[in-house]
């Protein structure tokens, strides 16, 4: 039986999953929809909804929500999941290809001191605006919101591959960044109003296994640019594929649009909230990305934007808790138990899993002294891993219908690679390490869907797109954090390593900047001391690895089991959604 408090939040979140744009309240106007060929009651009235409150989210009067989800006919659809994978793809491709190019640009340029923008700048526009996405396309609709976020990717991917100095290249990283963020977000908010609950995690997991081929892909194809046509072609790749993803979307996707002028729906965006949001990422992001490298942990830029960055973001709390009409993130959703387990959960498996991601390559690079596009070679039992278990735990979602034991199952996989990452030595057979690499991925395939369906099915149907862009954000969040406290740990561990091993050596400097060119100046001897001292440093990264999946693992206990509905089963009382 519900305690009084869980019996307050049930009343304020009706646990029943699916999309605000195909949610038929019990009453309305009817409106005919030929997406799917029903008399359906439609959410988008006339008038502006920015009055309604958070216990108007359950109304007894009006009895559960009934889910219509638009799928479109086969050939239709299969277009549609063309353009979203192509949106995924490229977004992914496009955070990690630029790596392999960047000898080449900075040679160009000749700046290299500003080099490290092409990746932060990507990364913090990305981040800083995917929560944004999810209100507006509440607002606006999915289609345009989509569209609007392609647009805007392949401008900033224009803009940086017709860049004539380093200047115009980071702003048209930047741009591409704001778009990328939307395509990330805005995939599994379609996916989710298409697909009923246990047919998207199907879905969800071939999303998935596209990231991650995409991390692969992403080295090979930048190094191929770089050698034997232009760097250019690393954003220009986005073009011709972005729009064919903009035509297929264009033609294909029919989901309701909200009703409403423009001017009544820009009316609804929570301005105050977003630039707090976006001010407060920000201010965040840019002290871990420069931390131990461009400026100490010490520095008072660091502390000082630390500080203001969750000041900021404290006030952003406040703000939509206490004042914001339509908040872009509700702070009463997070009492609900699927969502802070969830969450907690994605940032610590965020921070391990990409603070692990980022290093590896160290290994194969510097310690198996191996290149760059055969490195990335490495990584592709990490790879099948994660398409193997994403793939066939979306297939076990849509036979059985559970998913809350995936997240916590995934990260005792990854705490099982990581622990064995602690393994690796300087000639460690390549065997090994296939096998230590395919348990990883197979504990990061586990978790990705999962943590989606998870928040999905814990919410009411008006708030899924927001809740659905907060997975994304969170685990971006992770990621920075992770390769920022990773890389503290790593850098220290070093240079303390090699140091004992040459004390006063002003050789250690060149090593700790430049390996290829520090290398030289040793002997073979002293040079197998380098790489022992490479890995004992790794060693730590494995360890922060295990210490954050393991926190992960904990917060991932708290998922709970909620039924995941179906147009065949939303109907029948005796399967409305458990409410613990």
């Amino acid at each position: 039986m519900a305690t009084p408090g869980e019996k307050q939040e049930m009343e304020e979140v009706l646990d029943i999953p699916a999309s605000s744009s195909t949610t038929l309240p019990a009453t309305g106007k009817q409106e005919y929809s030929e997406a799917d060929h029903k008399v359906s009651t439609s959410p988008f009235k006339d008038e502006d909804q920015s009055s309604v409150a958070p216990s108007d989210v359950a109304s007894s009067s009006a009895g559960p929500d009934v889910v219509v989800y638009h799928k479109p006919p086969p050939k239709q659809f299969a277009l549609i999941m063309i353009a979203l994978s192509l949106c995924v793809f490229l977004a992914s491709l496009d955070q990690i290809i630029v790596a392999t190019s960047i000898p080449k640009i900075s040679e160009e340029f000749t700046s290299l001191g500003d080099i490290s923008w092409l990746g932060t700048a990507y990364m913090m526009t990305a981040t800083a605006f995917q929560p944004l996405y999810g209100k507006v396309s509440d607002i606006f609709g999915r289609k345009a919101t989509i569209l609007f976020a392609n647009v805007i990717f392949m401008f900033g991917s224009a803009v940086s591959g017709w860049a004539k100095s380093m200047t115009v290249l980071i702003v048209g990283r930047g741009v591409a960044g704001v778009g990328a963020g939307g395509l990330m977000a805005m995939v599994f908010i379609i996916l989710s109003d298409m697909l009923d609950m246990r047919e998207r995690g199907k879905y969800l997991g071939f999303i998935g296994a596209i990231f991650s081929f995409s991390s692969v892909v992403g080295p090979l194809l930048g190094g191929a640019f770089a050698d034997h046509a232009t760097w250019r072609w690393s954003f220009w790749i986005n073009l011709p594929f972005g729009a064919i993803s903009v035509i297929f979307i264009f033609l294909n996707l029919n989901l309701p649009t909200p009703k409403g002028s423009f001017k009544d729906k820009i009316k609804r965006i929570d301005f105050i909230g977003s630039g707090l949001l976006l001010a407060a990422v920000v201010l965040i992001l840019l002290p871990l990305s420069w931390g131990g490298q461009k400026y100490a942990w010490s520095d008072g830029i660091v502390i000082g934007l630390l500080c203001a960055g969750f000041a900021v973001a404290a006030i952003f709390v406040f703000v939509e808790w206490k004042f914001a009409k339509e908040p872009i993130l509700p702070i009463h959703l997070f009492k609900i138990r699927n969502l802070w387990s969830t969450y907690g959960s994605l940032f610590f498996s965020g921070m391990s899993f990409f603070g692990i991601l980022f290093y590896l390559p160290i290994y194969f690079q510097v310690v198996k002294r191996e290149s760059a596009t055969i490195g990335g070679l490495e990584t592709v039992p990490f790879v099948i891993g994660i398409v193997i278990t994403s793939i066939s735990s979306g297939i076990w979602v849509l036979k059985k219908g559970t998913f809350h034991l995936f997240p916590a199952i995934g990260n005792l996989f990854f705490i099982a690679g990581s622990a064995l990452c602690i393994l690796f030595k300087v000639d460690t057979p390549r065997v090994v390490t296939i096998f230590i690499l395919l348990v990883c991925g197979l504990g990061m395939g586990f978790t990705m869907q999962a943590s989606t369906l998870a928040v999905q099915a814990a919410v009411k149907p008006k708030y899924m797109a927001t809740v659905t862009t907060s997975v994304q954000f969170v685990r971006s969040l992770g990621q920075v954090f992770g390769v920022a406290i990773v890389g503290t740990v790593f850098n220290n561990k070093l240079t303390e390593t090699l140091l004992g091993n040459f004390p006063g050596d002003p050789r250690v400097d060149v090593v700790t900047k430049n390996t290829d060119a520090g290398l030289k100046l040793f002997q073979p001897a002293e040079q197998r001391i380098i790489f022992e001292s490479f890995v004992d440093a790794l060693h730590y990264v494995f360890y922060c690895s295990v210490a954050f999946c393991s926190l992960a693992f904990i917060m991932s206990t708290f998922i709970q089991h909620k039924v995941l509905k179906t147009n065949a089963n939303q109907a029948k009382p005796e399967l409305t959604p458990e409410m613990v």
